[in-house]
Formats: C-alpha cells, structure tokens, sequence
C-alpha cells in the first residue's frame, strides 16, 4: 500500500526526558485532539524538528501552532470571505491575466510559487520540517503581515474596478493553492 514510511525518532517531554507513565510524564492524546485537532498537533509534531532527530514535545508548541499558524490561515480567509461577500464578488467567475495584476500582486504569486517548489523539493528529501515551516512563514509574513495588510484599501473600495478583482483573484488562487499544499500535512484542514 505504500513505497516509503516516515516515523519520528523518539518523542521526549519538554525537557528531554523519555515519557513514562511511571515518570509522570506521559501525554494521553486524545484530550489534545480534542482541544487542538489533529491537524495542529500533527503541524507543531513536524514543525518542531525533522522527524529522525527526538522530538520535544510541547503542549505550548501546539499551541503556539493552533493560534499562528492555522488562526492566520483562517483568519485571511475569514477577512477574504467576508469582504467577497459583502461585495458579492465570486472570483472564480473572471479571470484577470498576470500582466494586468498589480506589482504586490506579482509579488505574492511569485513568492507561493517559490513555496511550491521548496515544499516540493523538501517532500522530495523526505524534510517535511523544512516544508511546514516553508508553509509557517510565508503564511504569517509574505501572506498575512505583508499582503493582506498592504492590501486593505484594495478590499474596502466600494467599486469593483481592476485593482479590487485582482486582489481577490490572487487572495483567492494564493488559499485556494495553501489548502492543496498542506492537505498531506494536515488533511483535516
């Protein structure tokens, strides 16, 4: 059913020790589940280092995760939303050609396209470390702190001229790609 399987190394609590039982240290995962998803704890599990190297592992990490990690994606996708909405703008109905775009525009998209190929190289190596925080970072900085806040203005135009269209094409192409992207990482999402 599969060519390759990829295990972590030995799971320590966050201070380095073997996890026990008897030690007190040991971690039933089903109430993190529950509070986290399974998507957040499997994020911050290969996030937190490459899976041949022990890992610590943190309920703090997970949810550091949780809230800057998938709380951004889903809060860019929320403010997409609620703008598209509002303006009754479904961008899978136009198509505005690169050219056209605007300069920030080109930006994000040469940026995610760099993301493709360092998530796809990094899978290739068998590093999904490097991938999710490839994913970690250009979601945080190059997609939320940078494009999204630049871009504000653009959204909260009350006509629907070019420039409007374009940032919810690319808005909606940069999550619509994010979501393929993570779906070997984190299925759920």
């Amino acid at each position: 059913p599969y060519k390759n399987v990829l295990v972590n190394d030995l799971v320590l609590d966050k201070f380095g020790q073997k996890m026990h039982k008897s030690r007190g240290n040991g971690i039933n995962p089903f109430p993190l589940l529950e509070e986290y998803g399974a998507d957040a704890t499997r994020w911050f599990m290969l996030n937190a280092s490459p899976v041949w190297v022990p890992l610590r592992f943190d309920i703090d990490g997970i949810k550091d995760v949780s809230s800057k990690f998938f709380g951004t994606l889903k809060n860019t996708y929320t403010f997409f939303q609620m703008y598209a909405n509002a303006d009754n703008i479904d961008p899978r109905e136009y198509h505005i050609y690169y050219n056209d775009l605007e300069e920030i525009d080109k930006w994000l998209l040469s940026k995610y396209n760099r993301l493709i190929k360092k998530v796809n190289d990094s899978f290739k190596e068998y590093d999904l470390n490097k991938a999710t925080q490839a994913i970690t970072y250009f979601v945080n900085e190059d997609l939320s702190n940078w494009y999204i806040r630049r871009n504000r203005r653009r959204f909260w135009k009350s006509d629907a001229d070019l420039s409007k269209k374009s940032v919810y094409q690319t808005t909606y192409e940069i999550l619509c790609g994010l979501c393929k992207l993570i779906a070997p990482l984190a299925p759920f999402t």
